[in-house]
């Protein structure tokens, strides 16, 4: 062995200090991929670089934390949505009203959107209702069919979340034009609540709650064992909780949308960060081709 060893340059002292080191870190790896199996219990398709910036794992650097899970193959997958879900009306009366709009606060703007999710070979559909400021869902539901009675539900919901019966106009519901959301019943609900109604002119106009619909379906709940209207509820119900409560959010700082909010409930309206918004203004000729909507 001592040949073996002056062949290789090494010493037996340092030979054995690599192997303890290697068994040091298979260890440690182990650990790792436990943390990112329980994180991904709660979080089907968390980022691996999101869940390291938020968990802050001791012991590895980020780029060594990403490489384990892509090594045992923690990478995301990406879903295809197939299925249309917005029937618009021609005759909808209601314009943008998000053109050069700055949010500072929550309540200012809650955007809605329908989704579907389907389960062996039936179709449910989702209704979200996200305030844009903070990214908490504040109301949602789940059908069978696509009928206004589903967003109503979640309206009442998100009303009830707020704990809120008036808004003095200082709230804006935003929405594409789905038949839905023109209801005689759902329009009602937001008068009564003094919520000031705006509509998208493009379908790019409602980017946010589209991605929220995304996140929710090919994040979360494409991963459970879902094989009923009941079992699709419950998670449904489990998942706006995780991505409530747990999920961070770079654009927050790196909270939850939770914890934002009760974060910025200690500060001064001038100390709240601002959240800009820009839409086609079509009042001005602008060509759409040329506009994107950010928030």
């Amino acid at each position: 062995m001592k040949d073996l060893y002056a062949l290789c340059q090494i010493t037996k002292q340092g030979h054995y200090q690599m192997l303890r080191r290697a068994e040091e870190w298979k260890a440690k790896e182990s650990l790792y991929v436990g943390l990112i199996l329980q994180i991904r219990e709660l979080h089907p398709a968390m980022g691996l670089r999101t869940m390291y910036d938020y968990y802050q794992p001791e012991g590895i650097g980020r780029d060594s934390f990403i490489s384990i899970g892509i090594y045992y193959g923690f990478r995301v997958k990406v879903f295809r949505n197939l299925c249309r879900t917005t029937f618009s009306s021609p005759y909808s009366r209601y314009k943008n009203l998000l053109v050069d709009k700055i949010l500072i606060d929550i309540n200012q703007l809650w955007t809605s959107d329908l989704t579907y999710f389907k389960v062996h070979d039936k179709f449910y559909y989702i209704v979200l209702i996200l305030d844009v400021y903070s990214r908490f869902i504040v109301g949602y539901s789940v059908s069978d069919n696509m009928r206004a009675e589903n967003n109503i539900i979640a309206l009442r919901m998100a009303l009830k979340t707020r704990k809120q019966k008036k808004f003095n106009f200082k709230l804006i519901h935003h929405s594409d034009r789905g038949s839905q959301y023109i209801s005689e019943t759902y329009v009602n609900l937001l008068k009564e609540a003094e919520i000031d109604i705006s509509m998208c002119n493009e379908v790019y106009e409602n980017a946010h709650i589209e991605r929220v619909n995304g996140t929710i379906k090919n994040q979360y709940l494409i991963y459970r064992n879902i094989t009923n209207f009941d079992e699709l509820k419950t998670e449904l119900e489990r998942t706006i909780y995780a991505y409530n409560h747990d999920r961070p959010h770079s654009a927050l700082m790196g909270l939850t949308p939770f914890a934002f909010e009760q974060y910025i409930k200690e500060l001064n309206n001038e100390n709240k960060p601002n959240l800009p918004i820009w839409t086609c203004d079509y009042s001005k000729n602008i060509n759409p081709n040329q506009t994107i909507l950010q928030f």
